[in-house]
């Protein structure tokens, strides 16, 4: 029977009489542990199999995957559901060791035979044991005209007449996380099965704001594995989710700073498997494996979240011609995995991703993988660099190629770079580390998240370096700080920074004084403007580099303008930016262009032009996906040139809750799992209220409004300078004209009423819309007019005008 005939005998089975509702499960207590004996997050599996094993034409159902996916979970939940049903008793089977299935087989038909006590479901765990298809035959001859079903679990599946087989999939994993929405991450099967296991031994535990990436992120590293969940949740409660998912990522589990050289991920992950995993060496899976195979699976260790098949072939060194057999036999053998995510590639993308096993013998060397810790220093090296010529490609695609593809292939090999990185500053290779810090620039301004590399390039530019490591690692850690909100200290490595020869024409010493004067003048700009302005704009005068980062310079300049001189001159760069964009077919500065054109036309009253602006833009962004489409307006909204490092956090959080509600609307939703809101807001102090409340408030803003409140709030605050540009009145309906305390006269509706009282009791919008029988765009409206009507710019503020009034005043 295939999937599909799986399928619709399911459909079949399951069009019984109404009132029979959902299977039910008398469970009895658990005895495997402290986990949760419960299948989570697989009703759909449970019905659909349960239905199927019911249907008088199927002997029984095999029911295959990998190791820990939860197929013994499932058959039990199935045996109960059809106990309950028929009344029945359960049997099984399991080979005593040193037998085979048929002798487990033959001794229990011998015991039935000589017993009236027949079960009506009889399992059959394979656990680590295949059964073949002569002991289902068997199987199936001894079950017929007895009535009774038999439910098998296996690695691999088993064709048979008379069984149905259902491959058991791992559990959906979160694609995003957002702060303001931890309620709905919780609710994602993987998450509820993570959290459930960590609270067998604390209790206590619960999805936070501060946790909230670490779990998600946990999850997915591990595949939805219900397995691998329950292990890491242990690990997780025991040792502390931080230290889990340091491991995770390939860091050493020990507290404090970066160790003298980066620990690859056996020395994290083996470490922790030794003394929380079970002892599954599986000497048998590795029995036999060929050298090219060994290879592989010791080769597979160096990488950070999975492989591409083309990378792990080249940094192996194992021919074309003995890689498919090696590699089958490793996914046949379950000591690798294979997914659909993306992996990059020297020409691009594709969707193919080997990943190892979460258990001991996946990351622990022995010599029946015939490799030593030691001895993969050289492996490391090549993967290092294999990356760096990797992330060289993507950045050429993002910068003027297919950008969507570079965005992809750099997204997804984002853990191998970073450690590239890493083994290329612990080897001392500066100018190989310091090439790929500076294509990284590329990808993070991109996507906006912050530059995280700073520490790892501090040892480059020591006193025993030579001169040009020395000036290109200031270059990068003052440009780390300066887009990290902290100008003096980039002005601090800047004046450090030895300029070039006098005389010596080196045209790297001509893009050298166009950065650190570009840098100097956004450090300087928010505190001293014609200064900052006058160095901005010689770093794009004529005869300066083009390219990429060059027209993302003549978009620093035109904000600046905007900011502090003239919007008739701001305009003027960001289109002559746009117009250079669109001739080299840069998507990403083309986007980034319009947006500011959309906020320098709303800040003129031009509310028409605004919105065709910013329809252009979201139609340039939208096909390189939902990470870029978010970091161009992150790069507008949390500009280093705008004044105030709280204004800057709170106008990146309000950015960060409207893009959170409006993404489904303006992007396609993520296929594979890509945490756009949830990685950049390690940007803001999740911790602090006022973040949380701007984000909040932003989650009930439309965009054009967002960009329309953030142009208005620029004018408002411009440097006096330019008298032939009045500021414009603020429309009536802006959050930002209101009082700073609710009108205490306003009318509300009676929905809008009973919307604010849940409000007040702390209710998440899908709470409400559950609780009033309506929407949750519905909610969202509601709560945009409260807004308006009493004046608030937060769900805070609501819930305040509620405390503060007896009962709130209905509709007259």
């Amino acid at each position: 029977m295939t999937s599909a005939d799986f399928a619709v005998a399911a459909a079949t089975a399951a069009d019984r009489p109404s009132g029979t509702g959902p299977p039910t499960v008398a469970r009895p207590p658990a005895a495997t542990g402290p986990f949760p004996m419960e299948t989570v997050g697989r009703a759909g599996e449970l019905a659909e199999v349960l239905a199927v094993l019911e249907r008088p034409d199927v002997d029984g159902v095999l029911l295959s995957g990998a190791p820990g996916i939860g197929k013994s979970r499932l058959a039990e939940e199935v045996a109960l559901a059809h106990r309950t049903r028929t009344g029945g008793t359960i049997g099984r089977i399991a080979p005593a060791p040193g037998d085979g299935w048929a002798d487990g087989l033959r001794r229990w038909i011998t015991r039935t035979r000589d017993s009236d006590d027949a079960p009506s479901v009889l399992l059959l765990d394979g656990a680590r044991r295949d059964p073949d298809r002569q002991v289902l035959a068997r199987l199936a001859r001894a079950l017929a005209g007895t009535g009774v079903k038999a439910l098998v679990t296996a690695r691999r599946p088993v064709a048979q007449d008379g069984f149905a087989h259902r491959s058991v999939p791992p559990l959906p994993v979160p694609l995003d996380c957002c702060a303001i929405d931890v309620e709905a991450l919780a609710s994602v099967p993987s998450v509820e099965l993570f959290v459930a296991c960590l609270r067998a031994f604390n209790p206590a535990f619960q999805v936070e704001r501060h946790n909230q990436l670490a779990v998600a992120r946990a999850c997915v590293e591990l595949h939805g594995n219900p397995g691998a969940i329950g292990l890491a949740a242990r690990i997780a409660a025991l040792e502390g989710p931080e230290v889990l998912w340091a491991a995770l990522d390939g860091q050493s589990p020990r507290a404090g700073a970066l160790a003298d050289r980066p620990r690859p991920a056996i020395d994290g992950l083996a470490r922790l498997l030794d003394a929380y995993g079970p002892d599954d060496t599986e000497p048998e899976a590795l029995r036999g494996l060929s050298h090219a195979g060994r290879r592989l699976l010791a080769c597979a260790r160096v990488f950070s979240g999975g492989a591409g098949p083309e990378s792990l072939r080249q940094i192996s060194g194992v021919g074309l011609d003995e890689y498919p057999a090696a590699l089958e036999s490793l996914l046949g053998r379950h000591l690798l995995s294979l997914s659909a995510l993306p992996s990059g590639r020297l020409d691009g993308y594709t969707r193919t991703r080997l990943h190892l096993s979460f258990g001991r013998w996946s990351y622990r060397p022995d010599k029946q993988t015939g490799e030593s810790a030691n001895g993969l220093e050289d492996v490391r090296l090549a993967h290092a660099r294999h990356h760096a010529r990797l992330a060289g490609s993507t950045v050429r695609l993002m910068t003027g190629g297919p950008q969507a593809g570079g965005i992809i292939a750099f997204r997804s090999e984002e853990g191998n770079i970073r450690r590239a990185l890493d083994t290329l500053v612990a080897a001392g290779l500066a100018e190989e580390a310091l090439d790929l810090a500076e294509l990284s620039r590329v990808y993070h301004y991109a996507i906006g998240t912050p530059f995280d590399w700073p520490a790892g390039l501090a040892s480059l530019g020591g006193p025993d370096a030579d001169r040009d490591s020395r000036r290109r690692t200031a270059l990068l850690l003052a440009e780390a700080a300066v887009r990290n909100d902290e100008p003096e200290a980039a002005l601090a490595i800047l004046d450090g920074v030895q300029p070039g020869d006098a005389g010596h024409e080196d045209p790297a010493d001509g893009r050298f004084t166009v950065r650190i004067t570009h840098l100097r003048g956004i450090a300087i700009t928010p505190s001293r403007p014609d200064e900052g302005l006058a160095l901005l704009h010689r770093a794009i005068e004529p005869g300066a580099d083009g390219g990429h980062l060059a027209r993302r310079r003549l978009l620093d300049t035109a904000l600046a303008e905007f900011l502090h001189r003239s919007a008739g001159a701001a305009a003027a760069l960001a289109t002559r930016a746009l117009a250079e964009a669109i001739q080299a077919r840069d998507n990403l500065v083309a986007g980034l262009a319009l947006l500011h054109l959309s906020a320098f036309a709303a800040a003129a009253g031009r509310a028409a032009d605004s919105t065709n602006y910013l329809d252009r833009a979201l139609a340039t962004l939208r096909p390189l996906g939902a990470p870029a489409a978010l970091g161009a307006l992150l790069a507008l909204m949390g500009s280093p040139l705008l004044p105030g490092p709280a204004a800057r956090a709170a106008a990146v959080a309000r950015a960060l809750g409207c893009f959170h509600t409006v993404r489904r609307h303006l992007l396609d939703d993520p296929t594979e799992p890509d945490f756009t809101v949830g990685r950049v807001e390690r940007r803001l102090l999740l911790g602090d209220r006022e973040s949380l409340a701007a984000m909040a408030a932003g989650s009930v803003v439309e965009l054009p409004d967002l960009i329309r409140d953030f142009a208005l709030g620029c004018v408002t605050a411009r440097t006096p300078g330019d008298p032939s540009e009045p500021v414009p009145d603020r429309p009536a309906g802006s959050p930002r004209a209101t009082a700073a305390e609710p009108s205490s006269d306003a009318v509300l509706t009676p929905r809008q009423s009973e919307v604010a009282r849940l409000i007040a009791e702390g209710l998440s919008n899908k709470q409400i819309a559950r609780q009033l029988a309506i929407s949750e765009w519905t909610v969202v409206n509601h709560i945009r007019e409260t807004m308006r009507k009493l004046g608030c710019s937060s769900r805070v503020a609501i819930a305040g005008w509620v405390h503060r009034t007896a009962s709130p005043p209905r509709e007259r």
